[in-house]
């Protein structure tokens, strides 16, 4: 294992990497105001003991890369789609599995559509094709939760267990002492309280009309009960996409649950088999 720093698209990304640098490439990309460790370890170990070389990054904005003045440097999922791409090519990776995690998902999508050659595969988990006045809003009370304005590591830490009690669907009791002890890490890591990935998302165009161009196996992995992206949000992708296999969770929130993990393994392999055969 490594890991290190990237200077690309005028942002230094953190990223670690696992794995024979020759095998296959699984590039975990994740979700808005979360940082790279929120890809459990186990199931980076179950990738990487497939033979699969598997890569986890910090976002612009979040944990140890580059933290953002929106005010002064706006981005968009655009230019963090860049940011994925240039930590690629600075690790000698011409093409990867993607494995996007709610933003990180719709961060992938702009990968596939815009460098398609880039990508042998998708996973989209939790995510959505993007605001669309189709398909359904996000709660009231996630919203409000999520832009509550966070000056301390503490107000951070309440503030996340606040809104993943909100996200946290009814199949799987609350893991409070979880939340906090990932609040703990990002802390001591570094994090950014009030990092502009929100706004990022909430106003990237809808991408319901463009993935039909996506030609690359792909599996939709989304919960029943997630209040941020609805369950239509995850049935249209599977729906617009290709050949798109979708795994719905029966009782799940906008999460990904621990108790879940060997059966997204046994998803991500299927999907990752059928790209490499």
């Amino acid at each position: 294992m490594t890991e290190g720093y990237v200077e690309t698209n005028g942002v230094r990304l953190w990223y670690e990497d696992r794995g024979h640098p020759d095998a296959e490439a699984v590039v975990l990309v994740m979700g808005a105001t979360a940082s790279a460790i929120s890809w459990p370890d186990e199931l980076l170990d179950a990738l990487t003991a497939q033979g699969l070389r598997v890569v986890r990054f910090d976002n612009r904005d979040i944990g140890l890369s580059t933290h953002v003045d929106y005010a002064t440097a706006p981005y968009t999922l655009d230019d963090m789609a860049d940011d994925t791409v240039g930590l690629m090519d600075a690790l000698g990776i011409a093409r990867a599995h993607l494995v996007g995690a709610s933003m990180g998902g719709m961060i992938s999508q702009v990968i596939a559509l815009r460098f398609p050659e880039r990508v042998r595969s998708l996973a989209l988990l939790i995510t959505s094709p993007g605001p669309d006045e189709r398909l359904s809003p996000t709660n009231d009370e996630v919203l409000t939760i999520a832009t509550r304005q966070a000056d301390t590591d503490e107000d951070l830490a309440q503030r996340g267990v606040d809104l993943w009690r909100v996200l946290t669907g009814t199949r799987f009791p609350f893991d409070e002492a979880a939340i906090r002890a990932t609040a703990q890490r990002d802390a001591e890591r570094g994090t950014n309280p009030n990092s502009a990935h929100a706004i990022a998302v909430f106003t990237a165009p809808s991408r319901v009309d463009a993935l039909a161009d996506v030609q690359v196996p792909t599996i939709v992995v989304h919960g029943t009960e997630d209040p941020i992206f609805p369950l239509d949000h995850g049935r249209t992708l599977a729906e617009v996409i290709p050949g798109a296999t979708l795994l719905e969770w029966e009782g799940v929130g906008h999460e990904i649950p621990a108790p879940l993990a060997d059966e997204l393994l046994d998803a991500l392999r299927s999907n990752i088999a059928a790209a490499v055969h």
